[in-house]
């Protein structure tokens, strides 16, 4: 009697088994850790480009910064200056950015007198200015970055 060697269907199932039950998971790291390292790279790429932006809007003169929101538009004093508030792509998402003026009180105190220790405040109700510069993208799900910054009136 002669023995053929080979394997039966048997051996492949339960080999087959073993196999994607250890390379599923590794494989599903493998897609997550790609998707949130693109993600992180947004995350790095809409940073740097609210931070270079926010540079731009610090250049503006004071009285040239809008109060209010402005979206979707060009803020320029001059054409050098210009704040391009237009979506930028980066990845494969459009972000959309934004830009929150706010006006900010500023209180001022100084002792008079020492002996007596009579204060004197002195409020400027139009003194600072608070700068929120958003960037919000993404289409499935919504991230967004803020950069908040103040301008005083000097």
């Amino acid at each position: 009697m002669h023995r053929h060697g080979g394997i039966t269907l048997l051996e492949v199932l339960i080999a087959f088994t073993i196999l994607s039950t250890l390379l599923l998971p590794l494989g599903m790291f493998l897609i997550e850790y790609l998707r949130g390292s693109d993600s992180l790279g947004d995350y790095h790429q809409v940073m740097n480009i609210l931070e270079e932006k926010m540079e731009v809007a610090f250049a503006q003169s004071y009285s040239r910064i809008p109060l209010g929101v402005s979206e979707n538009c060009r803020l320029a004093s001059d054409e050098k200056n210009a704040l391009d508030l237009r979506p930028v792509e980066v990845g494969r998402s459009l972000v959309k950015f934004s830009l929150n003026v706010e006006l900010v009180p500023v209180e001022f105190s100084a002792i008079v007198e020492p002996a007596s220790g009579k204060v004197q405040r002195t409020r400027l109700e139009d003194g600072m200015k608070k700068l929120t510069l958003r960037g919000v993208w993404g289409d499935k799900s919504r991230h967004s970055l803020d950069l908040v910054a103040y301008k005083a009136d000097l």
